[in-house]
């Protein structure tokens, strides 16, 4: 597969996020506005919210639609990540790059699907730890090292590596020197 065929192509700009931040805002927003009404048929004046929480209705409501296009979102990445996989036979070593352009995925969004595949049991796949390409077809079994710390959610730059027998972004033991994880195929 040549990297000229996709070289056009554009990646969606959407990305694969849980909606469940969303739906948490969204009732809170309507938590408050229902207090509001509370508050109103009792006529007790708390912060003022009797007279103004009842318009966090509108903004509840739009937060909820975010929230459903999300998960709409998710579940076409879901299948266009399956359907690329079962073009491949659900078997064989790809490099995840090529998936990308091919389906219009970011790498780092198809690594989430992926994940949440496997932990569905709907793709068995790993990494290889010496090209960091998937293996398809591969199973491979999270074994937790005991000296994991999980890592900050935004990372400055890459963690250090050096001296440690376990992937520094998912705690997985790392038998055989490679420059990837097998499980996450995170750069080490």
């Amino acid at each position: 597969m040549t990297d000229d065929k996709y070289k056009n192509r554009y990646y969606y700009k959407e990305s694969y996020e849980a909606a469940i931040g969303t739906f948490a805002t969204a009732l809170v927003f309507l938590f408050v506005a229902c207090m509001s009404l509370v508050l109103n048929a009792f006529e007790r004046p708390f912060l003022g919210l009797r007279y103004w929480g009842y318009w966090l209705f509108i903004p509840a409501f739009f937060i909820f639609i975010g929230g459903f296009q999300q998960l709409y979102r998710n579940t076409k990445y879901k299948q266009l990540v399956k359907s690329a996989l079962a073009q491949r036979n659900f078997e064989g070593t790809h490099k995840l790059e090529h998936i990308a352009l091919e389906i219009g995925m970011r790498p780092k969004d198809i690594l989430r699907v992926l994940q949440d595949l496997r932990t569905k049991g709907v793709a068995q796949y790993s990494f290889n730890s010496e090209t960091g390409q998937i293996i398809l077809g591969k199973t491979i079994t999270y074994e937790p090292a005991s000296e994991y710390v999980a890592p900050a959610k935004k990372l400055e730059n890459p963690l250090p590596t050096e001296g440690k027998n376990f992937c520094v972004y998912c705690g997985h033991k790392i038998e055989v020197k490679g420059s990837f994880c097998p499980n996450c195929g995170s750069n080490l």
